[in-house]
């Protein structure tokens, strides 16, 4: 019998959990060839210990780094970087810190914000990754090549989450995505085009924090007026379940949270040896808009 797929236990067991989206005020794609990648992207197979602690200095203060396949050999490639709309002071600190201590690749710099798709398919770290990350990326590079998809598709490193694969970002709103071989990539453009979340497919918005994709994820899902990238403001305590008052879109809501517990195999390993992972999040229950609650005052 063949060992079971992480990504296809999870998708029967819970699905994608909104606000799993890897957080990060700056995402950084490093031009490396993926033979060079290994279990441990971050090697000295092409790295020196100083810059693999310049990736790690940068990744303490907000930037996330990762790797993605160059399309070609021409040695043209560069470096890819996103940010969100206000990163913090540190991150872009850190981030020059990091182009500077990785400037003997000459590799060149692209903040063109331009519409970007980074897709796992990191097989040395799940095979799910390499089998479903690489034929969304296929499938995408196909349809790119041709004109049917604004989005430029890269093979990149582990995201994180080995059970949503096929998981991927779209960029620049920085939606991720899990299980993005369950749907048509024309609906995924759509969607982005259009401002919308598709929310059976959304794990968060990269550049938040968890607690704002919970929120933005249930919001868009009970159809009020929250889109991609709109403001989504939390205001007053954030640790506990109940309810919190929200701003989206310029109005304000109430929205009420509960924890909810996961279970789950990590990865295909873990899946095979039956090591059971838990979690608990809290998860969106509902949202009432502030102008419809009722008044307490006689």
């Amino acid at each position: 019998m063949s060992e079971p797929f992480c990504s296809r236990l999870a998708e029967a067991a819970h699905g994608v959990v909104a606000g799993t989206g890897v957080r990060g005020d700056v995402y950084v794609f490093l031009p490396v060839d993926k033979k060079r990648w290994g279990r441990r992207e971050f090697n000295e197979g092409w790295a020196t210990s100083e810059e693999l602690e310049a990736i790690r200095r940068a990744r303490r203060l907000g930037v996330i780094v990762r790797l993605y396949n160059p399309p070609d050999a021409s040695g043209k490639a560069a470096i890819l970087a996103h940010r969100a709309p206000e990163p913090s002071a540190q991150a872009a600190d850190a981030l020059q810190g990091l182009l500077a201590d990785l400037r003997r690749h000459a590799w060149g710099l692209d903040e063109s914000n331009a519409p970007r798709l980074a897709l796992c398919t990191q097989g040395t770290r799940d095979r799910c990754c390499a089998k479903w990350g690489f034929a969304v990326y296929r499938a995408a590079r196909d349809l790119y090549d041709v004109g049917q998809f604004p989005f430029a598709p890269i093979e990149c490193s582990h995201l994180g989450g080995d059970r949503f694969a096929a998981t991927g970002i779209a960029f620049p709103s920085g939606g991720m995505y899990g299980h993005l071989d369950r749907l048509p990539l024309a609906a995924l453009a759509a969607a982005e085009a259009d401002g919308r979340i598709l929310q059976e497919h959304y794990r968060g918005r990269v550049f938040e924090t968890a607690l704002a994709q919970v929120v933005r994820a249930g919001l868009a899902r009970d159809g009020f007026d929250v889109t991609t990238v709109s403001p989504v403001t939390l205001d007053g305590p954030q640790a506990g379940a109940g309810p919190l008052r929200v701003t989206a879109s310029g109005r304000s809501y109430e929205v009420t949270l509960s924890p909810k517990a996961f279970h789950f195999f990590g990865d295909c390993r873990a899946a095979a040896q039956g090591r059971m992972s838990h979690d608990t999040r809290l998860a969106y229950d509902r949202a009432q808009p502030v102008g419809d609650l009722p008044s307490l005052t006689p």
